[in-house]
C-alpha cells in the first residue's frame, strides 16, 4: 500500500514550500551546480533527476515518495558506489538464473 499517492506536490506547491523555508529554485540550482530551468522542470515532472528530487525532499524535510509519488524511479535506492553496484549486479544475475 502506497501511503503517498494522494499527497503529490505539484511544481507550485514545491516552489511555495521552498519559499517558506527561505529558498527558491535558483538557489537550489546554484548550490547543486545545475540550471534553475532543470530544477523547475524536475518539480514540474518535465524532467527526471534523482539528485535534484532528493535535494528538494531533503530541504523540505520530507520523504521523496511524498513529494514525487508519481515518479517510481525515485522510490528505489540507487547504488551509490562501485561495490554496491557490483553487489546489485550479482543479486540480479542470481535472480535471473534462478528457476
Amino acid at each position: 500500500m502506497n501511503l503517498y499517492v494522494n499527497i503529490k506536490m505539484d511544481r507550485n506547491q514545491i516552489k511555495k514550500a521552498l519559499s517558506e523555508k527561505g529558498y527558491d529554485f535558483s538557489m537550489l540550482a546554484e548550490v547543486m551546480e545545475r540550471s534553475p530551468s532543470l530544477v523547475s522542470k524536475v518539480a514540474a515532472r518535465q524532467a527526471k533527476s534523482r539528485l535534484i528530487a532528493n535535494a528538494i525532499a531533503k530541504v523540505l524535510g520530507r520523504d521523496i515518495r511524498e513529494i514525487f509519488p508519481d515518479v517510481v524511479e525515485y522510490h528505489h535506492p540507487k547504488a551509490t558506489n562501485n561495490s554496491e553496484r557490483e553487489q546489485r549486479k550479482d543479486q540480479l544475475a542470481k535472480l535471473l538464473k534462478a528457476k
